[in-house]
């Protein structure tokens, strides 16, 4: 009973013992990491104790050795420091233990490893770059061998620095140890052992920063295309040897690699692209027979390497490895039974490069085959869209539509996505990358552009397949309000990329993340108000409407999918539902953008052909007017007048009669053809009328025209002969029916923009006229009134030229005193 009481006070209070108590190294390995590889994790057993400066020696922690706290790294999370580590260490038996600092398996940090050994103090060096002589175990990661002598607590210091850790793109691990099976480590020489390729999994370990988010195994869904591919990673195998004059020669770096070659760990950035590297790997074929095996540099060729394996008697040649068919650089090899073949690899400089960090895969030869086939669906649909995309540009120039404009805009915005959705997800993964290698920031710069010019090419496609001023107005402002926003979070967005690419913590900058956070839902919000105002103006039977809202549902669809609040729908089905509705409304769009189009051609044939009517219709009404006007008794009575004025020996009269007949019938023969002349040739024409008229008629009324100086008479233009009717009309049945004084005047004054004639008489009037010509037998017959309005109606149409015609009565002392008709032209 008491040893049970003791029993549980000790696990109450094992959470605040662990941390100063001993690690007895006879515990049992518990855990299985991705590797395979059975470990303890040890962070309840380590202390920690901040170095403020960084340059604290280990000399100065063992005066400050009772300084040391418990670890807290795990809640605090602030990593960027250099932290000392200490660790007490128990064997009953004694012997020599294997241990990992940090993440398991991981390079993110210089650690350095101090323990004293009697009157010896032993240091070991791993983690980021360091020369792979100085490590104590020749593979990728921070191992460590110490030598625990038996029934001794050995304190074991070390020191862990993140100033190496430059990749913003993962996250930092807390400070622990690891207790690590050798037993259960596929090998410690940093050799590549040739095994089997899983059937369940990818690889035993797989990490490569193209393969996977972070180090360790990273297994791959089924894609819907294939099988997942079977690849093994070879990137934590190799070391490299930089060549910065790229003037070595196999032979040098043979001899001095040793000294100078380094484990790049898991930096992508640390392998510098503009000089010229060398890499190693060792492989070992542990089989009783010969294997081949065939590597590849899967997404990011360097178009030219050469690779040097040896031949039968030892001697390395050269070969040359270049992309494939698919892209790819790919050659193959062989290793003898239970043989050992050490491959060198040197990389040429490649200033433009990205993320090319020099490590191979493994592949399965069936896997690549699958692969290639990939890649060209990849490259045909990468192609067909960059066709589409030219076509729809030549069809923009040619028609100057502002709908296909913004059509443009849309197809040009949504293509870099669609490519960075087909080489940067699940959907057609493990193939060659076209957006990706482009060099930041001038990737992210465009991307941000088409991003801002696809939402702004959407919303106002919708304003004009859909009318929204005139069919849903309200609507229409809320959208200039989202246009307005998309712009400034673009310029924004593309300012960021721009200023701020090259300062540390680019990635991890809280404001950097808060702004494509905040972007990639606003795209979200703006495309449901889209869906919303679209549905609204089906549910009021808008044109066009039913068929833009089925084009609108699949990119709605993929749009609010691949936002944040959706990240619980599997990643593939989100991809390809987002490579759908960038996809499929394309092309719906572009069905109602050329349906459109054709509708205003179709618009525009009609207007055309009902213009060449008005035309006709105008041409037969002008020689109608022309017929009417010039009816025979006119040109009869002007002829028999001057007759009249020849047998009265009136020369003189006779001769001027006869040249203004001659002159009017000139110019109405010469306007009978012309739908328009001037104002001013108008006038002329009318005072020709009025003064033969006037000597018909024996001189029995007078005339005055008067014109404002204001009016530019040769500006504005107007039907041939539009007001000889009227004065025919005040001549014959105003003043000629009258006694006494008559008068008729022509005034052309200013109005507005445009002008008006005044043509007014003192005759009896229009009603006392209109009874004459019923109880009478008129011999002169006027069609003046309607052909005035059929000729201006048909100018209307034809000019859109507004024409206004008033008749006043004028009445004195109850009696009627005359007619004065207004027309306003403008």
């Amino acid at each position: 009973m008491r040893a049970t009481i003791t029993l549980l006070a000790l696990q109450l209070c094992g959470g605040l013992l662990t941390a100063q108590s001993v690690y007895p190294l006879a515990y049992p390995f518990d855990s299985l990491n991705s590797e395979q590889e059975r470990y303890n994790d040890l962070y309840t057993y380590t202390q920690v104790l901040v170095d403020p400066t960084g340059e604290w020696t280990y000399e100065d922690i063992l005066a400050r050795t009772d300084q040391f706290g418990p670890n807290t790294t795990r809640t605090d999370r602030d990593l960027e420091q250099v932290f000392w580590v200490k660790l007490k260490l128990q064997d009953t038996m004694g012997g020599n233990h294997l241990f990992s600092a940090g993440y398991p398996f991981g390079d993110y940090a210089l650690v350095d490893l101090y323990y004293d050994q009697g009157d010896t103090t032993i240091h070991q060096q791993g983690g980021a770059q360091r020369l792979a002589a100085e490590k104590t175990i020749r593979r990728s990661g921070t191992y460590f061998w110490v030598e625990v002598p038996q029934d001794t607590v050995l304190t074991v210091y070390l020191r862990l620095d993140n100033a190496a850790w430059k990749n913003d793109f993962w996250r930092r691990y807390p400070v622990s140890l690891y207790h690590i099976d050798p037993t259960s480590v596929p090998d410690l020489t940093g050799a590549y052992v040739l095994l089997d390729f899983p059937e369940d999994r990818v690889a035993v370990n797989t990490w490569e920063p193209q393969l996977s988010k972070f180090p360790g195994e990273f297994p791959v869904p089924d894609y819907w295309l294939t099988e997942p591919p079977k690849v093994i990673s070879l990137g934590r195998y190799f070391e490299y040897f930089p060549d910065p004059a790229c003037q070595f020669t196999l032979t040098d770096v043979r001899d001095r690699w040793d000294d100078e070659a380094f484990f790049r760990g898991y930096q992508i950035r640390s392998f510098d692209y503009n000089t010229c590297n060398w890499a190693r790997l060792v492989v070992i074929n542990p089989k009783p027979y010969a294997q081949s095996r065939t590597f590849a540099y899967w997404r990011y060729p360097w178009r030219e390497i050469q690779y040097f394996l040896p031949d039968a008697d030892g001697k390395y040649q050269a070969f040359t490895a270049y992309p494939n068919a698919s892209q790819m650089e790919a050659f193959s090899l062989t290793v003898q039974a239970r043989d050992t073949l050490t491959l060198y690899i040197r990389y040429p400089a490649r200033p433009d490069g990205w993320a090319r960090n020099g490590s191979l895969l493994d592949v399965e030869p069936a896997s690549l085959k699958k692969q290639q086939l990939l890649v060209k669906y990849k490259f045909f649909l990468c192609g067909g869209m960059t066709f589409f995309l030219g076509y729809c540009l030549i069809q923009l120039i040619l028609s100057r539509d502002r709908m296909l404009f913004y059509y443009f805009l849309m197809v040009l915005g949504s293509f870099p996505f669609w490519i960075i959705m087909l080489e940067d997800g699940e959907l057609l993964g493990f193939t060659q990358v076209i957006y990706l290698h482009l060099p930041n920031p001038e990737r992210s710069t465009v991307t941000a552009l088409a991003g801002t010019l696809g939402q702004i090419g959407l919303l106002n496609f919708t304003r004009i397949a859909l009318k929204l001023p005139v069919t849903l107005p309200t609507y229409d402002r809320i959208r200039k309000y989202f246009i307005w926003v998309v712009i400034i979070l673009g310029l924004i967005q593309i300012g960021f990329e721009i200023w701020f690419w090259e300062a540390p913590g680019f990635y991890a900058n809280d404001f950097h993340q808060f702004l494509h956070w905040l972007i990639y839902n606003f795209y979200s919000l703006s495309a449901a108000f889209i869906l919303f105002t679209v549905i609204r103006a089906a549910y009021k039977r808008i044109p066009l409407s039913g068929s833009f809202l089925i084009a609108l549902l699949p990119l709605c669809l993929g749009i609010v999918l691949i936002s944040s609040p959706f990240s619980f729908v599997p990643l593939l089905v989100r991809q390809i539902l987002f490579v759908g509705g960038l996809l499929l409304p394309t092309m719906l769009f572009g069905i109602i953008a050329a349906g459109r189009s054709n509708l205003l051609k179709l618009e525009k044939a009609q207007a055309s052909q009902q213009k060449t009517q008005l035309e006709n219709q105008l041409l037969q009404i002008e020689s109608k007017a022309l017929r009417a006007q010039m009816n025979p008794h006119f040109i009869f009575n002007c002829l028999n007048s001057i007759k009249g004025l020849i047998q009265e020996t009136a020369n003189q009269q006779a001769i001027h009669y006869l040249t203004l007949f001659s002159k009017f019938i000139r110019r109405v023969l010469q306007h009978s053809e012309e739908k328009q002349i001037s104002l001013e040739e108008e006038l002329e024409m009318s005072r020709l009328y009025i003064e033969m008229e006037r000597l018909r008629f024996e001189k029995s009324f007078t005339y005055k025209v008067e014109i404002d100086p204001a009016v530019d008479t040769s500006f504005f233009r107007v039907p041939p002969m539009i007001l000889q009717p009227i004065l025919e009309n005040a001549i014959w049945h105003g003043l000629m029916h009258k006694q006494g004084d008559r008068e008729i005047r022509l005034e052309v004054k200013a109005e507005g923009e445009g002008v008006k004639c005044i043509v007014e008489d003192n005759g009896i009037g229009r009603k006392q006229a209109a009874a004459l010509q019923v109880n009478t037998r008129n011999e002169h017959r006027s069609f003046g009134t309607k052909l005035i309005l059929d000729r201006l109606q048909v100018n209307q149409q034809l000019f859109n030229h507004h024409f206004v015609i008033n008749i006043i009565d004028k009445i004195v002392n109850g009696r009627a005193a005359g007619t004065r008709v207004e027309l306003s032209l403008d």
